[in-house]
């Protein structure tokens, strides 16, 4: 399933976008410690990054060395994304110096990975019979995507900081797991339907907020930090006008793209979806059935009924 576009809308922690056929199996494991951390993609392009500045043929140096030896992660990328050597090339030659980086970024993501798993982990003790597939880091064309996909959890490197990776990327990590136990929970056909007859505004604000609540639960913070502190200043008002468009199916100002209004930030409906979320496990008095019903949900207007949200 994707989203309808493929431009550079696309932020780091935008594309919460599982793109499988309903008959796919994920291959996953129940433990954390086990869940395997794949830099495979990284190494190969590092080596492919050295041999372009001697190369005549820039293009075959990249699709022998990056793409003929992609693993499924970076396979099921090159599917979702239409990543090509010509556009990966494109963006190295207009951001040379961030993917000279990539292969000292290796050995900083290889030291945090207890960190990495251990956000699994706590992820892990608040749902129950988790799942965990592989996450595998890659460089795609400087578009900084987080996304599940058939393979496993993909997170590109090359636009984040050696600061980002040692400490605020594992909110991204929980968000982009989160939506894999989305899928898992409520079945990978359910999943889909949200990018077709069940599009809405509110379906990807919960289904966004879902991943945002937990993100926050597991690290403190949430992907959309500026959007979270903006919504704390503005909730009541944002609501006002969120709500008449919530059952329609475009996303306008709320996520995705650039707001008209200047002060806003991008995704603050991410942060709406983990206030209702927030809201409605508050309220429950069952939490462990709380937390299955946030993962599965599929009723969403029911939901924000249920939830209590806004309250005032």
């Amino acid at each position: 399933m994707r989203l309808v576009t493929r431009s550079s809308v696309w932020t780091l922690a935008l594309a919460a976008v599982i793109s499988l056929p309903a008959s796919a199996q994920f291959n996953v494991t129940p433990d954390p410690a086990r869940a395997p951390l794949v830099y495979e993609d990284l190494h190969n392009f590092a080596r492919a990054f050295e041999q372009l500045s001697g190369a005549e043929d820039s293009i075959a140096v990249l699709q022998a060395e990056y793409f003929d030896k992609a693993t499924p992660g970076l396979t099921a990328f090159i599917e979702d994304y239409d990543l090509s050597p010509e556009r990966l090339l494109a963006a190295i030659r207009e951001h040379p110096a961030e993917y000279a980086t990539v292969g000292d970024k290796i050995p900083v993501l290889m030291e945090e990975e207890s960190r990495y798993r251990g956000s699994y982990a706590d992820l892990a003790a608040i749902v129950p019979n988790a799942q965990f597939p592989p996450t595998y880091f890659l460089v795609g064309s400087y578009r900084g995507i987080g996304s599940g996909s058939k393979a496993g959890t993909l997170i590109t490197i090359e636009r984040r900081s050696f600061e980002s990776l040692r400490g605020h990327i594992t909110s991204l990590l929980v968000h982009e797991m989160s939506h894999i136990q989305q899928a898992l929970a409520m079945g990978i056909e359910q999943y889909q339907l949200i990018y077709g007859p069940e599009r809405s505004l509110l379906a990807f604000t919960i289904r966004e907020g879902v991943a945002e609540y937990l993100a926050d639960r597991v690290t403190g913070r949430m992907t959309q930090e500026e959007g979270r502190s903006f919504v704390e200043q503005h909730e009541r008002e944002l609501w006002q006008r969120f709500e008449p468009e919530m059952l329609g199916s475009e996303t306008g100002d709320w996520m995705w793209s650039q707001p008209a209004d200047p002060e806003q930030p991008r995704h603050v409906a991410y942060v709406l979806g983990a206030r209702i979320v927030s809201v409605y496990y508050e309220n429950a008095r069952d939490k462990d059935q709380a937390i299955h019903d946030i993962l599965a949900v599929t009723d969403y207007p029911a939901f924000l009924e249920r939830s209590g949200y806004p309250g005032w």
